[in-house]
């Protein structure tokens, strides 16, 4: 439910909010959060009341917009608001500014597969990308609503990360589903990228470990053996790391979990 495809902040809301009788507990919810009766916001719904700037952007951190979703909320009370049609279509020309400015993004990169070097290095600076991109193959993920709550993030924050992938084509978006897209990152052998994806996922299963599963399996240890076993570890564990990969890449997408594998020498 994309704000940007609409023109009329009753309809958003009617959309988002659900039907009367449908959907009446996001209703309370959002006249407690403004705050006003909930029958002020039945009135507004049916074009009989006309919400103000103070509650409008209650409104915008209700349904948690990001900064840009906020403003072009707020044009869209106004222009409804405006009586000269003058400022009317002085509000509608920035509406429809602010729309091209999202969909030119979009079309500039339809057919563009290069990732930047500043998209990569934004990309890899927190593990939560590559988090998204995965749980988005996940049906019961499919939204920016479930992402946030799988991943204890604000509507807003997710939906700026979202929105990123969007632009790198790592996500798609179909009827408001998200779904993997057609670019897929990898990182090259040598690539200065590399140590800062290790760190984050390192530093994931650091945060997880304090509240740890039975059902989870967590292995540390510093360990002495001969130089002849060291090789022969190595292949056990390429061998378990390859096999594991066969599956997981003929397995369908229900859940998501982390996967590393660390054994080096203690003196690197």
């Amino acid at each position: 439910m994309r704000i940007w495809e609409h023109s009329n902040y009753r309809n958003y809301l009617s959309e988002r909010l659900g039907g009367e009788g449908a959907r009446t507990g996001l209703r309370k919810a959002l006249a407690e959060a403004i705050p006003v009766h909930t029958t002020f916001v039945s009135q507004v719904l049916k074009g009989r009341a006309e919400l103000s700037l103070e509650q409008a952007e209650s409104v915008n951190t209700f349904l948690g917009h990001t900064d840009d979703e906020g403003e072009y909320f707020l044009l869209l009370l106004l222009w409804e608001r405006a009586a000269h049609p003058h400022l009317k279509k002085r509000f509608a020309q920035k509406m429809q500014t602010m729309r091209a400015a999202h969909l030119e993004i979009k079309n500039r990169l339809e057919g563009h597969e290069e990732i930047s070097t500043q998209d990569q290095e934004r990309f890899y600076s927190s593990h939560l990308y590559g988090a998204i991109h995965v749980l988005s193959g996940i049906p019961e993920f499919q939204t920016v609503e479930r992402l946030a709550e799988a991943l204890k993030l604000s509507r807003p924050r997710t939906q700026e990360l979202v929105d990123f992938l969007l632009r790198l084509k790592v996500l798609t978006e179909d009827n408001g589903r998200l779904k993997p897209g057609s670019q897929h990152l990898h990182l090259p052998g040598g690539s200065p990228l590399t140590l800062r994806h290790h760190i984050n996922w390192r530093l994931h299963t650091v945060a997880s470990l304090q509240f740890v599963n039975p059902d989870d399996l967590h292995y540390s240890g510093c360990v002495s053996l001969s130089q002849q076993d060291v090789i022969k570890v190595k292949e056990i564990i390429l061998e378990a790391l390859q096999r594991s990969v066969a599956v997981i890449t003929a397995s369908p997408e229900e859940t998501a979990y982390v996967l590393a594998f660390d054994f080096y020498p203690l003196k690197s």
